[in-house]
């Protein structure tokens, strides 16, 4: 849950003491959280269940099932339930029990069942937030190997997030430090610069000193 507001998070980056671009990055990671979705992995031929999360039908005006934007359903109270061609075709119907009110029911599912479902519901009191599922069938050997990936991915984003944020943090505020000391590390190099070259004059007059003298003999 979000709790942070923009003037909360401007100024928590602001007590980091971090730039603008730095500040960028705090929004985008408060903005843009990772994703919560709904995501099922099925193996062919085994049965799939969507629920649809209604229970009254005492507000519900109308609810619809929908599969990659293609209507599956479409339920009223007190009349009869629409039935599409696509759900026809793919074997695929919608509990009405108490139990599993709304659910979606694959009792076999096959490869192209895969797809997302969304299942909008509107009431009296306005339209819900529509439950929405991301739905994978893979064949036997392939069903484990996808579980670790989802597993994977869930565990791996927010550790590279979290890295992310650290390493940013970390080189920005190495960029200040350094600009920090730059103006005294200049004075010292043009100090040292200056001490070089008056070491290299006293080095050549002492040389001057040391050469021999020869002198022309005048003739007669």
């Amino acid at each position: 849950m979000q709790t942070l507001t923009t003037g909360g998070m401007e100024a928590f980056c602001k007590y980091l003491g971090v730039n603008r671009t730095f500040s960028l990055i705090c929004y985008m990671f408060w903005i843009f959280p990772p994703a919560e979705g709904n995501t099922i992995s099925q193996v062919v031929g085994s049965k799939v269940i969507l629920p649809c999360n209604y229970k009254s039908n005492s507000t519900l005006v109308q609810l619809t099932w929908k599969m990659n934007d293609n209507i599956l359903f479409t339920y009223k109270p007190k009349t009869a339930l629409y039935n599409s061609t696509t759900a026809l075709n793919l074997n695929i119907s919608m509990s009405m029990s108490e139990s599993q009110m709304s659910a979606l029911v694959i009792e076999r599912v096959q490869k192209s069942h895969t797809g997302n479902y969304t299942c909008d519901i509107n009431t009296f009191k306005g339209i819900e937030d529509p439950r929405r599922w991301d739905l994978i069938i893979t064949e036997h050997e392939e069903a484990g190997n996808v579980d670790k990936l989802l597993i994977a991915v869930a565990a791996v984003v927010p550790c590279v997030c979290c890295l992310t944020f650290a390493l940013a943090f970390i080189i920005l505020q190495r960029v200040r430090k350094q600009r920090a000391e730059d103006p005294s590390h200049i004075a010292e190099m043009q100090q040292k610069q200056e001490e070089d070259i008056y070491e290299n004059c006293l080095e050549g007059q002492q040389r001057g000193y040391n050469q021999p003298r020869y002198y022309k003999v005048r003739a007669q």
